[in-house]
């Protein structure tokens, strides 16, 4: 499964996530697709990058890059791959 914006015709594709199928063009041929891959997503600098083509896609503007928003950033990013690391080791 992809993450797909229907009304935006926008979609992120993780190209290298086993559990991730590519998305369906034919669900929209007009739909312009992000590929990203789990590297992009697991490295906080690069996630930044990825979030900045995200939002260029979705015609949406990023929020305010500030050091409380890097901070907020950064505990969530942490907060979510320390869970998936930990799910993951139960596979």
């Amino acid at each position: 499964m992809s993450l797909y914006w229907p009304e935006q015709h926008v979609a992120l594709e993780i190209i290298d996530d086993p559990l991730s199928e590519p998305f369906d063009r034919s669900q929209d041929p007009e739909a312009t697709v992000v590929r990203t891959t789990v590297a992009e997503i697991s490295d906080p600098k690069l996630f930044r990058v990825l979030a900045a083509r995200l939002s260029a896609a979705l015609g949406q503007p990023l929020p305010a890059d500030t050091p409380e928003f890097r901070k907020r950033q950064t505990h969530l990013h942490e907060a979510v791959f320390s869970r998936i690391s930990l799910d993951t080791t139960h596979l």
